[in-house]
């Protein structure tokens, strides 16, 4: 598995310095996360309204089929991408934050800001749990895949979703995508079925299918409606090696 300890707190001290700094306090505008997968954070007088990443699904995919739903939920449903974009950022590698004051169009915002030491406190929450638990797993490294032979009775709905998804090409936050829920719930339920027996990590050209579940063999993972037509050509794109 992949070590997580040795990155994710100098991620999170470099997010926590941007969102707390000078620049962000009581601004109106974007913080861009550079690194991998990368963020947005979308501030309106210093309180977050939205944060988005291409390595989290987004309020769009969130509601999936649901049709049209009422203010209340959406609210509810932007807060949940928002946490879990907040986690996915600080889960990767963050490379630095620069905060601009320009506002740009965002898929779904939150209708009251949060503030940004709570939004930080949640993550830290969750970068916590993870690490406590006895199989942590990188979402954006670690690929799973089902172990033959395992008990698959009694099931629940979570856990048959990540086995039908689990092909040994999919990390947890493609498994999160494919089947439209959040990165983190997905993440923790998958390390808990490591430690159970149910699942295995398996090098990335491995590809191993489920026996006894259906396994979705389209591997396209679509990006949050809102990045798919101006994400990362400038901003997350790594930079060039120079020649020596």
């Amino acid at each position: 598995m992949t070590p997580l300890k040795s990155g994710t707190q100098f991620s999170f001290d470099l997010l926590a310095g941007a969102l707390t700094g000078r620049d962000a306090a009581r601004a109106t505008g974007t913080l861009h996360v550079l690194g991998n997968p990368g963020g947005r954070i979308h501030l309106r007088d210093g309180g977050v309204v939205c944060a988005e990443s291409p390595g989290s699904p987004g309020p769009d995919a969130l509601t999936g089929t649901r049709g049209r739903i009422g203010e209340t939920e959406l609210h509810v449903v932007a807060m949940m991408a928002t946490h879990d974009a907040a986690f996915t950022v600080v889960a990767g590698d963050v490379e630095d934050c620069v905060f601009t004051p320009q506002t740009l169009d965002t898929a779904v915002a939150m209708s009251a800001a949060v503030d940004p030491v709570r939004l930080l406190q949640e993550t830290s929450r969750r970068i916590t749990s993870l690490l406590a638990l006895p199989c942590p797993l990188s979402p954006h490294h670690d690929r799973v895949a089902p172990v033959h032979g395992a008990d698959l009775h009694d099931l629940s709905r979570l856990r048959e979703e990540i086995l039908a998804h689990a092909t040994g090409r999919r990390t947890t936050r493609d498994i999160a995508f494919a089947s439209g829920r959040s990165v983190y719930p997905v993440t923790i339920e998958a390390c808990r079925m490591v430690a159970d027996g149910l699942l295995t990590v398996v090098p990335a050209t491995t590809v191993i299918a489920s026996p006894r579940l259906p396994v979705c063999e389209d591997d396209d993972v679509p990006l949050p409606r809102s990045l798919r037509h101006q994400l990362l050509p400038k901003l997350f794109k790594q930079p060039e090696k120079k020649k020596p």
